[in-house]
């Protein structure tokens, strides 16, 4: 009877461990690529951390001149409009993305060809399927961004300028932004 409870205890935790490496391995591999920068010259050799970066940047100027040249313009929305404009851009990137990509990678695995509404990967395999997972996360992301004119929010205040910049411009935005935050 020990014997048994011991091989179940064991078997629970090589269960257990399992699905932690099972779901650590993801969100670390996309961590890791997010600092590498993005192959679509749209995004101009940008990293998704920097892209985002500028995104956010670039919503926080559009917003001071809006309100700048508005002004009379009353905000009556939830929160505020850096909150209300930026967050669907994260939540598509971070909460949607993500699974939609798996989705279509998966399907791909599963020998489901790729047709005009759905970019699914080919030759998928168990062993690329992190990277084409990542591959197919990436062209979602440059679909969305740039593809769909996502720069033109429906929201007059949020709209911003699609002048995406090169890293060196965005190290030089950067640390001007930083600049004026400080004073």
């Amino acid at each position: 009877m020990k014997t048994i409870r011991k091989g179940f205890a064991l078997l629970f935790k090589t269960i257990l461990i399992t699905l932690l490496v099972a779901m650590l391995t993801p969100i670390l591999y996309f961590a890791w690529r997010m600092g590498k920068p993005l192959p679509q010259p749209e995004f101009k050799g940008l990293s998704y951390y920097q892209y985002f970066e500028w995104r956010k940047m670039a919503t926080e100027d559009a917003i001071s001149k809006y309100m700048a040249s508005h002004p009379n313009y009353e905000y009556t929305g939830i929160g505020d409009q850096m909150t209300t404009c930026y967050s669907g851009d994260l939540i598509g990137a971070y909460l949607l993305l993500p699974p939609q990509s798996f989705s279509y990678t998966l399907a791909a695995l599963n020998g489901v060809l790729p047709y005009e509404l759905h970019p699914l990967p080919t030759g998928v395999t168990l062993l690329n399927f992190m990277p084409k997972w990542w591959d197919t996360f990436e062209y979602l992301l440059w679909y969305n961004q740039i593809h769909l004119d996502s720069f033109g929010s429906f929201v007059a205040i949020c709209r911003i300028q699609p002048n995406i910049p090169t890293p060196e411009e965005f190290e030089t935005m950067k640390s001007e932004y930083q600049l004026s935050t400080i004073r």
